[in-house]
């Protein structure tokens, strides 16, 4: 913008944007073919740059939309700032060549060739393209093993010297996955990007030997980790972000990679690198205070000492992420010494068992805000009280995941719905006791939620047609009748607004939401609540007393929607997912898997109204065909379709 307001003059923008308003705003609104039309005569009288000035201010997949209208907005959605952190996935060229006429006008920064794993692609049709696209900075090589297999990519002196300026920006090189990569295959990647910051090796296989130390080997048939640590020791004064995720590496090599003279590092992942200690983090932490972001997923041997929280926050004063889903020993440690590390904005607990309200409580809320991202998925302990006083001091969360936490009620949602405004993502999948007067925000007059076990008796989300009421015991129906009465008086003040309810709709900013499996969930919650301008990604799956109007609604007032799960929803028919399909033009994932009585005729639907649908699940669907399907997929040649219409 700087250049731009060179061009035009200070303040011409902001004078520019007001006369297109003031210009749309004198229109006759009587008329809308005209006031459309000279809307975008103005619009399309501005100069590229502004368009694309404005275009930045569009989500990815409205910018995408905005690219159709014109061949001068098309060419505006290519601006260079537009790219930045857009990362492009290729396919692989059907006749073995390759013309990247068009990466070159895009102007390529992010590039993953994850696909490319077949005979049609060559190493030097690799070195053509990547000669092409200077302007790149991350390469993502992964599961590209056909490239590697013959030991000869980048074999050629004069690859390496037209590759060198080329990828001379690159600063993130992903290798994860080869299972055919070398000691010689990875100095050459590596000599010819002199920027290196970031390299990824998640899942690749690594030799952790007797040559452990020994850097000066090179192997044309494996690749030693010996290698990678010297190369290590080459860049250490560039590398800031290391993933070996998924490989055999150990506490030995952990700790040889801590110690190397000059390496400081911001970020490293671990996930599932099982061999690793507590010894080992330790020798990690110590020797790498300017760690921001760690992950340790899935490491089950982390958390033997009750001192294990205070060790990170003792060495890694700039801490900000830190990951330790499936860790299951934490949960016995000091949680609450969390409290101590102010820089925590993002926290992943999922599946540690052990975790209680109160150290939570004295771990996570302190007496400044400071989370924005908090997943805390099948801890199972957690109740109402935590949510309050979560919500109290950590105001500005923006993703929440508190899947399968199955003592939170209503009480938890309304928490949520009045105090995090901000939030982007929310998911409470699992939780049981959420019922419709969460969603719509209305309090009993009691204040009392009656829990799952009060409904046993009725089978609540169950499909089954047994007696629905025992003949010999019964349960107490008081706090029943109460809940009916109140969602009667809930639907009540919807209808004449005599009481104004904080419903879930309230969270404008709303882009994820996961509801799945909440069986006390109807209808009424569904269709009134879910009311999102912004909402790209629905999970309604499991809701079994889900109607065909409730969808239809859902599909009228979230028409960003698009990735949709409607899995076992036995009670949804043809007509939920033409409304569907029709007010959802940008959906582009649907799952329908247990849907058994869908027929073709939703298929015919989706074969002219969802030519973007680029992922559908049709499992077990036992009323549709193979040659309705068939039909489908010629249609929409880029869709891919899973269809098991039985059980085998």
């Amino acid at each position: 913008m700087d250049g731009l307001a060179t061009w035009l003059g200070p303040g011409k923008v902001s004078d520019i944007l007001a006369a297109v308003k003031d210009r749309a705003l004198n229109i006759k609104k009587t008329n809308r073919y005209c006031l459309k039309t000279s809307i975008m005569a103005v619009i399309d009288a501005l100069p590229q740059e502004i368009i694309s000035y404005i275009l930045g201010f569009l989500s990815i997949s409205d910018r995408k939309e905005a690219a159709l209208v014109c061949h001068k907005w098309y060419a505006a959605s290519l601006h260079p700032a537009l790219l930045r952190g857009v990362i492009i996935k290729c396919r692989p060229p059907t006749n073995g060549s390759f013309t990247p006429v068009g990466f070159v006008q895009r102007k390529l920064t992010h590039l993953a060739l994850g696909e490319w794993d077949s005979n049609m692609i060559s190493e030097d049709n690799l070195v053509i393209l990547l000669s092409n696209c200077s302007n790149l900075l991350e390469l993502d090589l992964s599961r590209c093993n056909n490239l590697f297999l013959s030991g000869r990519l980048l074999h050629k002196a004069s690859d390496c010297d037209v590759l060198k300026d080329s990828l001379s920006n690159v600063c993130s090189l992903k290798l994860g996955c080869l299972r055919h990569m070398t000691d010689v295959t990875f100095k050459r990647l590596v000599s010819v990007m002199k920027n290196l910051s970031k390299i990824s090796l998640t899942s690749t296989k690594m030799i952790l030997g007797s040559g452990l130390y020994d850097v000066n080997q090179t192997s044309p048939v494996m690749f030693h980790f010996s290698t990678f640590i010297g190369f290590l020791k080459e860049r250490s004064n560039q590398i800031k972000t290391i993933d070996v995720s998924f490989t055999s590496i150990h506490d030995d090599a952990l700790n040889s990679l801590a110690k190397i003279e000059g390496l400081s590092l911001t970020e490293i992942c671990l996930q599932g690198c099982v061999d690793i200690s507590d010894k080992g983090l330790k020798a990690l932490v110590i020797n790498q205070p300017s760690l921001e972001v760690l992950d340790i997923t899935g490491c089950k041997d982390l958390g033997s000492g009750r001192t294990f929280f205070s060790t990170l926050v003792s060495n890694l004063p700039k801490l900000h992420t830190l990951i330790l889903r499936k860790c299951l020993r934490v949960g016995m440690c000091d949680v609450d010494s969390l409290l101590a590390l102010p820089s925590l904005t993002t926290l992943d607990l999922g599946e540690v068992v052990n975790l209680y309200d109160k150290d939570l409580t004295k771990g996570l809320c302190g007496s400044k805000p400071r989370l924005t991202t908090l997943r805390l998925p099948f801890c199972t302990d957690i109740q109402d009280c935590f949510i309050t006083r979560l919500c109290e001091t950590n105001y500005n969360l923006v993703h929440l995941d508190l899947s399968s936490c199955l003592k939170l009620t209503d009480s938890s949602v309304h928490t949520i719905t009045r105090m995090l405004t901000s939030l982007r993502s929310l998911s409470i999948r699992y939780c049981s006791d959420i019922t419709d007067l969460g969603l719509l925000g209305y309090v009993p007059d009691n204040g009392l939620v009656p829990h799952k076990h009060y409904f046993d008796h009725d089978h609540e989300g169950c499909n089954c047609n047994r007696s629905r009421e025992s003949r010999i015991f019964r349960k107490p129906t008081g706090m029943i009748k109460e809940h009916k009465t109140s969602i009667s008086k809930a639907q009540t003040c919807l209808e004449t607004n005599e009481k104004e309810l904080c419903m879930l709709s309230d969270l404008i900013s709303l882009q994820l939401l996961d509801l799945s499996c909440c069986i006390r969930i109807t209808d009424l919650g569904v269709a009134e609540a879910i009311r999102f301008r912004e909402l790209r990604t629905l999970n309604l799956g499991g809701l079994t007393k889900l109607q065909d109007t409730s969808v239809s609604l859902v599909a009228q007032h979230n028409p960003s929607l698009e990735c949709v799960s409607l899995r076992a929803c036995p009670a949804i028919t043809d007509q939920a997912v033409k409304e569907l399909v029709k007010h959802c033009p940008r959906l582009s994932s649907l799952d329908l898997c247990q849907c058994g009585t869908l027929t073709d005729i939703s298929l015919v639907n989706m074969e002219s109204k969802a030519r973007r649908l680029r992922n559908l699940d049709i499992s077990f669907c036992s009323h549709m065909t193979l040659p309705g399907v068939a039909s489908l997929e010629r249609a929409v040649p880029e869709l891919k379709v899973v269809f098991r219409p039985h059980m085998f």
